[in-house]
């Protein structure tokens, strides 16, 4: 509750509802209440009195027009007045459906002649545009109220390279704003700027992608991360052009950097977020270290990756570039966004337009903190929808983005990710869209959002696939517990289900389009060092790693790879990195060397899953038709790919000894070991832990 000298406080609740809050001391049970603004004075009639100890509670109706654009008070008989403010209102179904907008030009539309600022706030009284010049002149121009919430005025002149904010008052004060859909900004994002479109890089290549999620291999990387070993020579490290820098090598004459990438033979790099996140000072680069999901400009790329953050220009170009050259080289771009939570629920500019509208409340209305960021972002409500579907658009038709992960997705409702996802495809058959698909609800809103329990509504939408990453690599959160790639064989009938996609039978998912399959992410510890909480036998975590990621490539479903995972990253055993800096977090390139023997079988692997069409199969149907997979005795676990594939997987994840008989026609095509015997052409003696694949002549 606000602390200030009124008398009383007061809160439009509903279009015929007040709340009045009076402080104990204050109270007469005698006074009436009024509501004067408008050039009208209307009754408020008392319909109920709660005492809440320190205060007495009013709920009062009337019967009359609000104008939410004026300035109304609550005045009582002894003539004490307290300014209106928005309350409940705001959550309300009938606003958000009378103060919804459909068009897509909120923001600045800038043009030589002119430029229009259009910015949504239904509840302000006035809306003020402080426009500074490049040498520094104010000026200061009034916005007018029209329709739909959407306050706007048009400037003429040509207005590039100026910056501006907003003056707005709302609930009895005036706030500094900056605009929610600004697209250009300063350092920290202290002002959004007015860009011409014309000056920003123009990208030349496009994603060759398919647009079948099954044929892609997505490869998770941190911008920062990727170029910011010291050993190394890239010459923008931590930015986003380092990110395209060829002809890196490291000491030993190997591939680095986008060259690496382009060799291993993925198709799409995750980037972390890129866009504009709190956290970091984008004026002192290295005096903090952040991963990005902290929110704070949805449509501005992050200046930390920039090479001149105060230049508005150059966060923008240099993305595009960046995204422009991973295109020519054949990879493409994921975009990690995050829409379950902001970093500062108090200064989040939706929040300031419209308190209240933007979050989940309880029915005390306090903030709900699932996403355990203290705010979790309402977006069921229509300007919240429509500025995260206007948002991922954005990017697709400005960045050229050829796909989205969803952070904490099953806070996202469903209705929400249709509608993006269907905008997506109209815009591109070759999008894809997957995110973190927990169910974290404990209320009935559970029902409506985006997790995995809910996979029937969202057929075209994939889900990281946490059961196959928990069977394969052991619990998550108990770094002691082994998976079956780590010798565990107990679960041996769930991963089965696991290498089928989870879709066999509608075990996880109807489709193996909806599992994403991975044992290593940023979150949590990397399988490697999982791996040094159990055993400091190096040849072991080796063999271990090199299974799960056979098992991650040759799967049905979608894989997924965390960068260096393929040469065993290490973040020192720190579980969550998320601020534990370079030191922590970098990809050390001498890995790269140190490893380069698994580098070479998962290059083997990629290439394999991409030429064997039977390793993405959709439907269940067809996985119980053209695919078997078997337990032997020894727990190890035989994929058999029929048809027109004919292929033999063998995944052993102990050394008990085993003779496998292969059928004449089938020869070895890729071990992740040369520990076995061929006691005649077709009988294998199997003692080592590994991944045998077998196809016919």
């Amino acid at each position: 509750m606000e602390k200030d000298n009124r008398p009383f406080y007061c809160y439009l609740d509903d279009f015929d509802e007040v709340t009045i809050i009076i402080p104990i001391k204050n109270y007469q049970d005698s006074n009436k209440y009024f509501l004067v603004g408008n050039d009208e004075i209307i009754n408020l009639n008392i319909s109920r009195k709660i005492n809440l100890g320190l205060e007495i509670k009013l709920i009062t109706h009337f019967d009359a027009y609000i104008d939410l654009g004026k300035t109304y008070f609550v005045e009582n008989q002894q003539k004490e007045m307290s300014e209106l403010h928005t309350g409940k209102i705001v959550r309300t179904e009938l606003f958000d459906n009378i103060y919804s907008y459909k068009k897509n030009d909120l923001g600045v539309t800038y043009s030589v002649e002119s430029s229009k600022f259009k910015i949504w706030t239904p509840i302000a009284k006035y809306v003020k545009l402080e426009l500074i010049s490049p040498e520094e002149v104010l000026e200061v121009h009034d916005l007018k109220y029209k329709s739909s919430g959407v306050w706007r005025v048009a400037v003429d002149g040509d207005l590039e390279g100026y910056k501006y904010r907003y003056r707005v008052y709302v609930n009895g004060k005036e706030s500094i704003v900056q605009d929610p859909y600004a697209i250009a900004s300063n350092a920290n994002g202290e002002y959004g700027f007015v860009v011409d479109k014309s000056k920003f890089y123009q990208m030349k290549s496009e994603s060759h992608f398919s647009g079948n999620i099954l044929d892609a291999v997505l490869y998770e990387a941190n911008v920062r991360d990727f170029t910011i070993d010291s050993s190394m020579d890239f010459k923008n490290k931590g930015k986003f052009l380092g990110f395209v820098e060829s002809g890196i090598k490291t000491k030993s004459g190997l591939s680095a950097g986008i060259d690496y990438l382009k060799e291993l033979g993925i198709t799409h790099v995750q980037l972390m977020p890129i866009f504009d996140f709190d956290g970091v000072d984008e004026n002192l680069r290295d005096s903090q270290y952040n991963w990005g999901y902290n929110p704070h400009q949805f449509f501005v790329p992050e200046g930390w990756y920039s090479k001149n953050p105060n230049d508005p220009y150059s966060r923008i170009n240099e993305l595009k570039e960046m995204i422009d050259v991973l295109h020519e080289n054949g990879i493409s771009v994921v975009m990690d966004v995050v829409f379950n939570h902001v970093f500062n629920e108090k200064t989040f500019p939706m929040e300031k337009l419209v308190p209240g509208y933007s979050y989940r409340m309880d029915r005390q209305g306090h903030l709900t903190n699932v996403s355990g960021c203290n705010n979790d972002i309402a977006s069921h409500r229509k300007m919240m929808r429509k500025l995260i579907v206007d948002n991922v658009l954005f990017w697709v038709n400005e960045y050229m983005i050829d796909g989205f992960r969803f952070d904490l997705m099953g806070l996202i409702d469903y209705e929400t990710m249709n509608e993006l996802r269907q905008e997506l495809h109209d815009t591109s058959e070759h999008i894809i869209v997957y995110g973190e698909g927990w169910n974290m609800y404990s209320s009935n809103l559970t029902d409506r959002m985006a997790h995995m329990s809910n996979k029937n509504v969202i057929y075209t939408i994939g889900f990281f696939n946490d059961k196959f990453r928990e069977t394969i690599k052991g619990a998550t959160f108990d770094p002691l517990s082994k998976g079956y790639s780590m010798g565990n064989t107990q679960e041996i009938n769930t991963v089965q289900e696991m290498l089928l996609g989870s879709a066999r039978n509608r075990f996880m998912f109807k489709y193996t389009t909806q599992s994403i399959n991975y044992v290593e992410c940023h979150d949590n510890l990397t399988y490697y060092d999982k791996s040094l909480h159990i055993t400091d036998d190096e040849e072991l975590i080796k063999k271990q790693a090199k299974l799960a990621l056979s098992m991650v490539l040759l799967s049905q479903g979608v894989p997924f790879i965390h960068s260096g995972q393929e040469f065993l990253r290490t973040k020192k055993l720190v579980e969550n990195s998320y601020i534990s800096g370079d030191e922590v977090n970098l990809i050390d390139w001498k890995r790269r060397e140190e490893y380069n023997d698994v580098v070479e079988y998962v290059k083997k692997l990629i290439e394999i899953r991409k030429q064997t069409s039977c390793l993405k199969i959709k439907s269940s149907y067809d996985l119980i038709q053209e695919t078997e997979v078997i337990a032997l005795n020894s727990k190890s676990i035989m994929l058999h790919l029929n048809t027109s594939c004919n292929m033999l997987i063998i995944f052993k994840p102990t050394t008990q000894e085993e003779t496998i008989i292969i059928p004449d026609e089938y020869e070895l095509l890729l071990s992740s070991t040369e520990s076995y015997e061929v006691e005649d052409k077709n009988t294998y003696a199997l003692s080592e832990i590994g991944t045998y694949i077998f196809k016919k002549r």
